[in-house]
């Protein structure tokens, strides 16, 4: 038996620290940056620089809200836009795969809030949607 297949065993055993072996796991499939920043989406941002005008964008997904926004030191984040969500047969690749693995191991909260990571925002300066997974992945990979 491989590592992977060890992980993934563990994980169907729904284990209490789920997210640590579910991360592991991701890295293990060569998704290193989604194993280093992924969380268990309680009170997650993501941080992304619009790909049209460049303003720096927080996506939040968690008990706050799942939004798009402005961050503002003194009044917190403003201009706020709602996610819409990946349905689960608009995923594909990476974000597919862990999906199927948080619904299969009974992990709701972390399906819903990858389907919202693998979704879509809209830029409160300039309106425009971009695939938040897309964005986030190019702009924090490291260069090779």
């Amino acid at each position: 038996m491989d590592f992977r297949e060890l992980l993934d065993r563990h994980l169907r055993s729904r284990p209490d620290d789920y997210l640590t072996p579910f991360r592991d796991l991701i890295a293990v499939e060569g998704h290193y940056h989604w194993g280093a920043v992924l969380g268990d989406f309680a009170d997650d941002f993501y941080q992304i620089a619009c790909p049209h005008c460049a303003v720096e964008v927080t996506i939040a997904i968690g008990s706050y809200g799942r939004y798009s926004a402005i961050r503002d030191w003194s009044l917190g984040d403003v201009d706020r836009c709602d996610l819409s969500p990946a349905s689960p047969s608009e995923l594909s690749g990476s974000g597919r795969w862990m999906h199927e693995t948080a619904v299969r191991d009974g992990e709701p909260v972390l399906a819903d809030g990858i389907a919202h990571l693998f979704g879509q925002a809209e830029c409160p300066r300039c309106a425009s949607v971009f695939n938040i997974a897309d964005e986030y992945a190019s702009s924090h990979r490291p260069l090779m």
